[in-house]
């Protein structure tokens, strides 16, 4: 048993690992393992049930199984990349207040490592434990450049990536460090006001997404509520299992290259 436990520790290790380091840039406090476990357990229960309510043959329900896993692993992955996203969204929302209160602290006769300081101690989350984690990085002997490279590499916004290397430009070529932070200040505020611009002028293209990928999911439960003949077709023979797996798979292409058309970089 314990031969066992170690080898199936080994096997998924690396996955939980990645688990691990996903939901700590995405700011969840859970641990991979656990993640793991909960996906496992609901794919059974999902294919129990989908055994019980449908009666598959034998061997399509054996192949349910690996798809049903599958399918939660890419909901949970695409779950957690969303939460990073939108935590990544909070932190360059933030960012143009930490610069300004950067620039204020050493305007006052701060250094850069007390003006992080002030910045992780009274700003919200994300920036207030990423600033805090780059100060403790600093207490064990890192540099506060190479902490704040690595708090770029969490975070990979270009604000941020244009504030590390700055910093560590102006250490090395001096400047005036107070001027560089309001600018790139002003330069994300600019960005953000350009930002908006866009949404405003794509919420359109959008909206049609929406409705789009709505639109069969609507026509479906309709059929499925007053055609009793066109429900039992697609949920309890092969032909219509494979005609709601083509649907789906459609409906990801389709919002996808919805997805890229809008998609803008500023």
């Amino acid at each position: 048993m314990v031969t066992r436990g170690v080898v199936a520790s080994g096997v998924f290790k690396p996955l939980a690992d990645s688990y691990r380091d996903k939901f700590f840039n995405a700011g969840i406090v859970v641990r991979g393992e656990r993640v793991m476990a909960f996906m496992g357990i609901g794919s059974v229960v999902a294919w129990v049930a989908y055994v019980f309510i449908a009666g598959p043959p034998p061997l399509q329900a054996v192949l349910a199984f690996p798809i049903i896993f599958a399918v939660a692993a890419v909901g949970v992955d695409y779950w957690v990349k969303y939460q990073i996203r939108r935590r990544l969204r909070k932190f360059n929302d933030q960012l143009e207040m930490a610069l300004q209160l950067m620039a204020t602290g050493l305007r006052a006769g701060l250094g850069l490592r007390q003006a992080l300081v002030v910045v992780g101690q009274e700003s919200p989350e994300p920036i207030r434990s990423e600033f805090l984690r780059v100060i403790r990085q600093t207490n064990v002997g890192l540099s506060i450049y190479d902490a704040l490279d690595q708090l770029a590499r969490r975070m990979p916004c270009a604000e941020m990536v244009i504030l590390a290397r700055s910093l560590r430009t102006q250490a090395e070529t001096g400047g005036n460090l107070v001027r560089l932070l309001e600018q790139l200040a002003l330069t994300i505020k600019a960005r953000r006001r350009i930002e908006r611009k866009v949404k405003a002028i794509s919420a359109e293209g959008v909206a049609s997404g929406y409705v789009i990928g709505g639109l069969p999911v609507g026509v479906a439960v309709l059929l499925v509520i007053m055609m009793p003949d066109m429900r039992h077709a697609l949920l309890f023979t092969t032909v219509g299992h494979f005609a709601i797996l083509a649907a789906c798979i459609l409906e990801g292409i389709g919002a996808f290259l919805i997805s890229v058309i809008l998609k803008m970089d500023i």
